[in-house]
């Protein structure tokens, strides 16, 4: 039966740890901070994310003159695309022997519970960081993150959508798989001189939009650094006010770095085309019981474990207004 600790305890922790772990997952996490600055964060209703795509150009168009006969919609331009929904969690506990030691010692529960929920936000942190820049591949038949490795290609198969045949070819991303070395970044009068190869890439995504926000490694984003420095490039970028670093590539263009990308990888998207879609109540919460509590009760053993929990997926409406380069630099 729950205490007058167990009341205390959860109050505490859901109104000061749990929204401070929100928080900072969100403003830690690159690009979910990103996307919720640019209000791309909604909340994710149904079994999955189900939506049309348009597959080709409309075929009932043309020019006409007074009765001249005009053709009517031949053919369907729009095929599904569909998303499966990640489900991520993290336990705190507290055993019963600890209970007992510190009997009347509320604020040393807190700070034992203040530890775990702080080990949960590294935890949930790193796990959806990783996964944000994934391939989206199920583990143990479980699907993660759907992320920019999946999502931003030219060369499989995306929300159901086989892009290496013909029918898919509207759905590929721009990518550059061109290897660059170092020296080559850094050569001002070579092809593989890093701020022409981004402005290639840049150009190549830009259709009915451009991409707006640049995501690379933090090595890369030092040579480019370098490079902006030596140069007299632009440098700076107050206006994106992302709260970490970023510089300047290009009118409206802000480059980041994101200690989780992928080595060697530089990611140009539009983040117009981007939603991040969370189910209510599973945005970071805890998974209560039908009288409220955030405590379970384990049979086999003596202790009592809470559940955050954070439930959701990544979507990407128009690849072709993203772009990769995807083997930049030595390391």
């Amino acid at each position: 039966m729950p205490t007058l600790d167990d009341t205390l305890l959860q109050r505490t922790t859901r109104t000061h740890f749990l929204p401070k772990l929100k928080n900072n997952i969100y403003n830690r996490t690159r690009l979910f901070k990103v996307l919720s600055m640019k209000g791309r964060v909604q909340d994710f209703v149904g079994r999955g994310l189900e939506w049309s795509v348009v597959s080709q150009m409309n075929a009932a168009n043309g020019l006409f003159s007074g009765y001249s006969p005009v053709v009517s919609q031949p053919i369907n331009p729009m095929v599904g695309a569909t998303l499966a929904n990640a489900n991520y969690y993290s336990a705190v506990a507290i055993s019963m022997e600890e209970e007992k030691k510190n009997t009347g010692r509320l604020e040393k529960l807190i700070d034992i519970l203040k530890a775990q929920m702080q080990n949960a936000e590294s935890t949930l942190k790193n796990s959806l960081g990783t996964d944000v820049y994934g391939s989206g591949t199920s583990v143990g038949g479980l699907q993660p993150l759907i992320g920019l490795g999946a999502a931003v290609s030219a060369s499989n198969t995306y929300a159901g959508i086989d892009r290496t045949a013909a029918a898919g070819t509207f759905w590929q991303a721009n990518v550059n798989s061109t290897a660059y070395t170092d020296d080559q970044l850094q050569d001002s009068t070579d092809d593989g001189y890093m701020p022409r190869i981004m402005n290639d890439s840049l150009t190549s995504a830009t259709h009915d939009g451009s991409p707006d926000i640049i995501v690379t490694t933090k090595r890369l984003y030092n040579i480019y650094q370098v490079i902006a420095q030596t140069k007299n490039l632009r440098f700076n970028n107050d206006m994106a006010n992302l709260g970490f670093g970023g510089v300047e590539f290009g009118a409206g263009v802000t480059m980041i770095f994101d200690d989780f990308c992928t080595a060697k990888y530089m990611y140009f998207l539009n983040t117009d085309n981007w939603q991040l879609f969370v189910f209510p109540g599973a945005d970071f919460d805890f998974v209560t019981d039908d009288k409220g509590s955030i405590w379970r009760y384990p049979i086999n053993q003596f202790a009592k474990v809470a559940y955050i929990i954070w439930m959701g997926q990544l979507r990407l409406d128009s690849p072709w207004q993203q772009a990769v380069i995807s083997a930049a630099g030595d390391a």
